[in-house]
């Protein structure tokens, strides 16, 4: 069966022949996982009928996506439509599907049997890569908001902060594929994983299993901790550099005589083919504003992109639900009763991994700005600290982009 592009990107509900890449590939992983899902929670699954006819819905559709020609979209749904025929390999008894009548089930049993051999040959390198940049996706998708109000953005040149930014989420892909897998995968410890996991466990669940390890024992983690500490050392060299030459060229012998390779200006290139040079490519990539609809990330908010291992979705999205529930009892409720999400949001800031509290509060207050008011945008950040200076260190990133309106003459 063949589908055209339009009536694929029309084949999901939350897709329309207008969905960017992102969106879909979205749309295709929460599909997938929700019928792998299926069929891991219930025995049955395999053999109920709706189940199969989804099943067929789903291949069908898979097998339409590869025939786009962009390879990274076609290789993805490829990967996941030959994971999940793997499973439902496993799942089903060959010689008594032969006997059914049901068309549905004898396509939805039938059609992995071709694909069965091309699963067995996953790739390790391929299959991490891609659940390493769904797994930074996923936790980056929960800040996302989509139309917060223009008034807002306005005050910053129109762009989106970048945690709330699905365009800054792609962007971010595109380095971890290009820069992070590679010497990730070159390490020692993961090319001992890699020879001891087999084909039948080489699957998305796996993988997150492992991301999700506690710090110690988290691989991943800190070889992901440490490719981003290279980038901070290298961004931190070529401002010394910079430094030192905005320095040499303050006197009249630094201006005559500029060493090789310093720009008029105090630029320096960066050495070719090392680290330093690489590390700032990914900066470079990460904070290009050219053409981009996000507000980029600054040097010292690398952190976050760090301590996206230690988000917990499922810990996020009921802490999300909760302050909206708050925000609307604080905007109906009588004087006297307000405040509750302003502390709400307060203890999360103490209580949550390194800026995942401030995160919620900006996401907050650009997907919910009609009910995050000035009065309860006030409280919040009185209750956080008593001072600008400590206020700012308390909440930087969420005072990147909200104005602090307490005056002097309220601290």
């Amino acid at each position: 069966m063949s589908l055209g592009p339009n009536l694929v990107l029309s084949h999901l509900p939350q897709l329309s022949p207008t969905s960017d890449k992102a969106s879909v590939i979205m749309a295709i992983d929460t599909a997938v996982n929700d019928l792998i899902a299926q069929l891991n929670s219930d025995t049955q699954a395999a053999t109920n009928p709706e189940f199969l006819e989804k099943t067929k819905q789903m291949i069908v559709f898979l097998e339409a996506c590869t025939s786009f020609r962009d390879p990274t979209f076609t290789d993805h749904a490829r990967r996941r439509m030959l994971e999940f025929q793997g499973l439902l390999l496993s799942a089903h008894d060959f010689n008594s599907a032969a006997e059914t009548n049901d068309p549905a089930v004898a396509f939805a049993l039938a059609a992995p049997k071709e694909a069965a051999l091309e699963a067995e040959q996953l790739n390790f390198e391929e299959v991490f890569t891609d659940t390493l940049c769904k797994f930074v996706r996923d936790r980056l998708a929960l800040f996302h908001v989509n139309q917060p109000p223009s008034r807002l953005l306005d005050r910053h040149n129109g762009r989106l902060p970048y945690p709330l930014s699905l365009e800054f989420s792609t962007v971010l892909e595109n380095v971890i594929r290009k820069h992070f897998a590679n010497p990730i995968l070159r390490s020692h410890n993961m090319k001992i994983l890699a020879s001891g996991i087999s084909q039948k466990d080489m699957t998305e669940k796996y993988f997150k299993e492992s991301f999700n390890l506690p710090k110690r024992e988290n691989v991943v983690r800190t070889l992901w901790t440490s490719q981003w500490d290279i980038v901070k050392a290298a961004i931190r060299s070529q401002q010394g550099i910079q430094a030192e030459v905005g320095k040499s060229q303050q006197t009249l012998l630094g201006r005559i005589f500029l060493k090789k390779g310093e720009g008029a200006k105090g630029t320096v290139l960066s050495p070719a083919g090392s680290e330093t040079a690489s590390s700032l490519e990914i900066w470079a990539a990460l904070t290009n504003k050219a053409g981009c609809k996000f507000d980029p990330p600054l040097p010292e908010e690398i952190e976050i992109l760090d301590a996206l291992f230690d988000y917990k979705p499922n810990t996020i999205n009921k802490l999300k639900i909760a302050v909206e529930q708050l925000l609307h009892h604080d905007d109906s409720a009588q004087e006297g009763r307000k405040g509750s999400s302003r502390l709400y949001m307060s203890r999360m800031v103490m209580e949550l991994p390194p800026h995942c509290g401030e995160l919620i509060a900006l996401w907050a207050y650009y997907e919910h700005n009609a009910i995050f008011s000035p009065k309860v945008l006030k409280a919040y950040l009185a209750s956080t600290a008593t001072s600008e200076l400590a206020r700012r260190a308390a909440l930087p990133l969420f005072l990147r982009w909200v104005e602090d309106p307490i005056g002097r003459g309220e601290e």
